[in-house]
């Protein structure tokens, strides 16, 4: 039995060597119970009596609150329920809507309604919003996402043509992730969106929309209804999905949106407005939707537009129709 001590210069080796292999083996287990944790992550959906939540569960000690909202429509919304209904019907008659959809909530009370709430649309460039939700949630497991550069070569692609065009990207420049969610939100560039697209985790996008309890998009069915569009704009104020500061700029990005022709025209022209829209159709019908939070005094409500017409230069004027009907509601509702 040895009887001696050791040197100062081995027992710090010892305790060095010591201390590594515990922290190895704690990132290990650790790791090990997070990766488990996130394949088992899924939606749970709880309902009391005059709400409804759903939380993220799989995660060891927390149970992360994505959305919550009130289970009955409110009967503030009544009068202007009724009002955009009638107006509905009217261009119904006339011929100049197949059908309409409006989902309205505010952020005081959490109030809300919706005018055909089953009637479901094809989005459009309104997809554009979760593929941005995407990549900010990429982003956020690799921080340098965002500055990762790629060169645009259309070539052979197949990009769909737009009625409504802005800025686009030019082929054969390179431009980061970063730049390309600009030109896709706040201008609407196919271009941007097939670079993204081609580049984007759609694991992810598959995993927000189950969290959000929104049917998956698929060949067979790629729709989807008012309400349910109207989810991704309230994670996005309630910075309920992705960090702060993503949320922030993801916001940002659709206050930019340059499309004026629809919601915005209805609005006074000081009105902060963050929003998005999407067109869709064929020479037998066609859909122009719209989906923004809208600014009173700092204080913004959720409104979702999504029409199915005849002929696409009359819907906007329809969408900046009802964007005026119920800004004036929240005035006149102020005012009392």
């Amino acid at each position: 039995m040895l009887d001696k001590k050791l040197s100062p210069a081995l027992t710090l080796f010892l305790i060095i060597l010591s201390c590594l292999i515990t922290f190895c083996l704690d990132t290990y287990f650790r790791q090990r119970i997070s990766a488990k944790a996130k394949e088992s992550i899924s939606l749970i959906e709880t309902t009391s009596n005059h709400y409804k939540s759903g939380r993220l569960e799989g995660y060891r000690l927390i149970k992360p609150l994505v959305y919550t909202q009130k289970n009955e429509e409110s009967a503030l919304y009544s009068d202007i329920k009724n009002s955009l209904n009638t107006y509905i019907e009217q261009l119904k008659r006339e011929q100049k809507l197949i059908s309409a959809s409006v989902y309205l909530r505010d952020f005081d009370q959490g109030d809300w309604m919706c005018i055909n709430n089953d009637e479901t649309y094809y989005p459009g460039s309104l997809i554009k919003v979760p593929g941005m939700i995407t990549f900010l949630k990429m982003a956020e497991k690799n921080p340098s996402l965002l500055n990762k550069k790629f060169v645009f070569n259309p070539a052979n692609k197949n990009i769909p043509n737009q009625t409504f065009n802005s800025n686009q990207i030019v082929a054969g420049k390179s431009y980061s992730i970063k730049q390309l969610l600009k030109y896709m939100i706040s201008y609407s560039d196919n271009n941007a969106t097939y670079l993204l697209n081609s580049n984007a985790d759609m694991k992810v996008f598959n995993q927000l929309f189950t969290d959000l309890n929104i049917p998956l998009f698929t060949k067979k069915n790629a729709t989807i209804t008012a309400k349910n569009f109207s989810s991704f704009l309230n994670i996005l104020f309630d910075a309920s999905y992705l960090s702060k500061e993503n949320s922030e700029f993801a916001v940002e990005l659709l206050e930019a949106c340059d499309f004026k022709l629809g919601m915005v025209k209805g609005l006074p022209a000081s009105t902060i407005v963050a929003h998005k829209f999407g067109e869709m159709g064929d020479s037998t019908m066609r859909q122009l939707h719209e989906s923004g939070l809208i600014y009173i005094h700092n204080t913004p409500y959720l409104l979702t537009v999504m029409t199915n017409g005849y002929d696409v230069t009359e819907l906007p004027d329809i969408i900046g129709n009802i964007s005026r009907m119920v800004y004036q509601n929240f005035i006149n509702k102020a005012n009392q």
